[in-house]
């Protein structure tokens, strides 16, 4: 009788403007997670000096199950940025201050298996769409609101990534005629004025504070506990937000938007506002849902395209 060897495995990666979260799964069940690690997103901005640290979380990974690095089957790396996937470049990620980041390259030389990029929103709407709120939906917009601000689009089961790799780059939209003109850098309007990065900015800027986006915590508990000041900042984002997800429905008339990331699924304030402006503007509002996968939809995103990247096996000829 012959022992089975164990599966090979895949290593997902999402890289988070305040995390980084690595995982393992089966080739052949990227959906089935066997271990995770999530740590603080390193303040180096390095690219290899990042993959570097993204490596030994993974292999740390692989310890806690007994496995091999040879038992890397492939590696999915999802980013919060513009991101070439055929070139396997990050062009441009403004919360790691990266710009033409090689990432895949990266990330083959560091563990020795095959690897393939991609942005973080868009790996999520895809595993939205596979196995989540939009398995029944032909076309879905996934909306991420938390360190940042942007949009994942699927049209027909495929991603529409746009001319230059920044379809749904919506933290460059403007909602209000009185901010044309001035520059918002490299996060772009909508983000510094209703992502979590714009909203800790701006209320350290006003009572202290590193501005560090996790710090947008503290903007809705102030919120939640009646200060006028909070709850101006939150109402604003509502709106502002509102107002692009309007703007998303009128150009592409999507079955299902998603909602996702920690601000848009955990403060009620935020989606119901959405939810009231888009049934009172839109003639044929979207469905809007909140994401079935929560936090884990980028991961699983990664996974699955590490899973379709393994390259076939050769079968092996019986002796």
């Amino acid at each position: 009788m012959s022992l089975s060897s164990p599966p090979r495995l895949l290593a997902g990666i999402d890289i988070g403007g305040t995390n980084v979260r690595c995982a393992l799964a089966p080739v052949d069940h990227p959906q089935e997670i066997l271990v995770r690690k999530t740590g603080a997103t390193p303040e180096m901005t390095e690219p290899e000096r990042f993959v570097a640290f993204i490596a030994e979380e993974v292999r740390g990974c692989l310890r806690s199950l007994g496995r091999e690095p040879e038992a890397l089957a492939g590696v999915g790396c999802v980013a919060p940025g513009i991101t070439d996937v055929g070139a396997g470049v990050v062009l441009y990620a403004a919360n790691l201050d990266w710009a033409d980041a090689p990432l895949t390259a990266l990330l083959e030389q560091r563990l020795d298996a095959p690897s393939i990029i991609e942005n973080d929103v868009n790996a999520a709407a895809m595993a939205e769409y596979a196995f989540g709120a939009g398995r029944e939906a032909r076309s879905l917009v996934y909306l991420t609101v938390s360190t940042g601000v942007a949009a994942g689009i699927v049209v027909e089961g495929r991603l529409w990534r746009g001319a230059h790799h920044a379809a749904g780059e919506l933290g460059f939209f403007i909602p209000d005629p009185r901010h044309l003109g001035k520059d918002w850098g490299r996060n772009g309007c909508l983000e510094l004025t209703a992502g979590g990065v714009g909203l800790a900015r701006t209320w350290a800027e006003r009572h202290g504070g590193n501005g560090a986006p996790g710090e947008a915590v503290e903007v809705f508990a102030q919120a939640r506990n009646g200060n006028a000041e909070a709850v101006d900042l939150v109402h604003r984002a509502a709106d502002y937000l509102a107002q692009a997800v309007v703007a998303v429905g009128a150009l592409l008339d999507p079955e299902v938007l998603v909602l996702g990331g920690s601000i848009a699924q955990n403060e009620a304030w935020i989606a119901g506002r959405i939810r009231e402006v888009v049934a009172g503007t839109l003639p044929f509002p979207m469905k809007i849902v909140h994401s079935k996968l929560g936090g884990d939809a980028p991961l699983l995103g990664a996974l699955a395209l590490a899973a379709q990247n393994v390259p076939a096996e050769t079968p092996r000829v019986a002796s």
